[in-house]
């Protein structure tokens, strides 16, 4: 199911189309704290979270958009999380108490299956809807706890806070909702 674009992100996409710079301009002023704010979640430096969203800002006025885009600030927050995490891959940056934002990569990625990856069958766009009807699936706190660490990049103790559990629950949890997604990548 398709959404539409609000009147502004359409006209914001044409105007990068026609090349004008006033678009990112716009952009910046529309979303650039939601950008920041992604950024410096993954980060942990303003600015270098700073910096991110204004490579994103360049990457975005250079390159082609991909046709079918169906929210701008979702598309805009992915290359900026994408970005952030190729920072601090390239840089090799700690986070404090570890680089959580790899780390939780590396968890996530030991759920799904080797046949999965790189399989003709399955393309990244279907591993991701099956990814998304997973997390519509969760209760509330289930899905707080996947998305706080593998969307948000938080670490167990953040979140534990926010849901006022504790750390064990939280990685008894976490352990739980991997083999349960590990489980349904596999059937299919």
């Amino acid at each position: 199911m398709k959404t539409e674009l609000s009147k502004e992100d359409n006209q914001l996409l044409q105007m990068l189309q026609d090349n004008r710079e006033a678009a990112i301009q716009r952009i910046h002023s529309c979303y650039g704290k939601y950008l920041l704010l992604a950024a410096n979640g993954i980060l942990r430096n303003e600015q270098d979270a700073e910096e991110c969203v204004n490579d994103v800002l360049m990457r975005l006025w250079s390159s082609e958009l991909p046709s079918g885009i169906e929210s701008l600030a979702a598309y805009l927050a992915k290359m900026v999380r994408n970005q952030a995490i190729m920072y601090l891959r390239k840089r090799g940056r700690q986070k404090r108490g570890g680089n959580i934002t790899l780390v939780s990569y590396d968890e996530l990625s030991e759920c799904i299956p080797d046949s999965r990856i790189g399989s003709d069958a399955v393309t990244q766009d279907e591993l991701t809807e099956q990814i998304r009807a997973f997390v519509k699936e969760l209760s509330e706190i289930d899905r707080i706890v996947f998305l706080g660490r593998y969307w948000l990049s938080r670490s167990v103790s953040e979140i534990a806070i926010q849901i006022g559990k504790s750390e064990g629950f939280v990685t008894k949890r976490l352990l739980l909702l991997r083999e349960r997604l590990k489980r349904r990548l596999e059937k299919g």
